[in-house]
């Protein structure tokens, strides 16, 4: 009887895993999970990466045309859309807070402070020239004031992107309109000055991303 309760006691313990097993496995399962979580990162991040440089190439076409349809060869803020020029035609507009009617709420009354209107106009972050006609004058319907003209092709022809602005805030600028990243930051657009260097500029994770627009 003593021999036989001894092999039962073996027999039951041999039908389970002994620690060390039990730690190999768990080990095994921790070095697998860490392998599909790096993969799926890699996959999001290029993903990113991908949508990002669509997006780019979506706003160049919407900068690009709003160039040509202007008849000026200008983009937004430079020339004939410069933000010292559409703050006068602000005031001259006389709405009640300063701003033409089109305007975004946003933006800060060309009345009460020119400064702060024309800083936020002039961020670097600020797409609203692209969702909204910013010479067009809400006193008139003039094709002169920035309409688009059927006849000769030229004026405001927009909106030039079909997805939605979002306020976003930039060097110490609240509200202004721009378009973000899928990394949840806003496109840039620096030296619209300079054809030669010209440029769409994304923040990204790990890199930055560049498009240049007249190259």
């Amino acid at each position: 009887m003593f021999f036989q309760l001894n092999r039962t006691i073996k027999q039951q313990k041999q039908l389970g895993f002994t620690l060390l097993e039990l730690l190999v496995v768990i080990a095994l399962l921790a070095i697998v999970a860490g392998v599909v979580i790096t993969a799926y990162d890699g996959v999001k991040e290029q993903g990113r990466a991908d949508a990002t440089k669509f997006e780019m190439a979506e706003l160049r076409k919407a900068l690009l045309q709003f160039r040509r349809d202007s008849g000026s060869n200008d983009f937004p803020t430079i020339g004939a859309y410069d933000c010292a020029t559409l703050s006068n035609d602000a005031v001259i507009f006389d709405t009640a807070n300063g701003l033409a009617d089109n305007w975004p709420a946003s933006a800060p009354s060309a009345q009460a402070n020119q400064t702060d209107w024309e800083d936020w106009c002039a961020s670097t972050a600020n797409f609203w020239m692209l969702f909204t006609n910013p010479k067009d004058d809400p006193n008139t319907n003039a094709i002169e004031e920035g309409e688009w003209d059927p006849d000769t092709h030229r004026g405001w022809n927009g909106p030039y992107l079909q997805n939605k602005s979002v306020l976003v805030s930039d060097s110490g600028i609240d509200g202004i309109p721009s378009v973000k990243t899928p990394y949840d930051t806003p496109y840039f657009l620096v030296d619209l000055s300079n054809d030669n260097s010209a440029a769409i500029v994304s923040m990204g994770a790990d890199d930055d991303f560049v498009v240049f627009l007249l190259r």
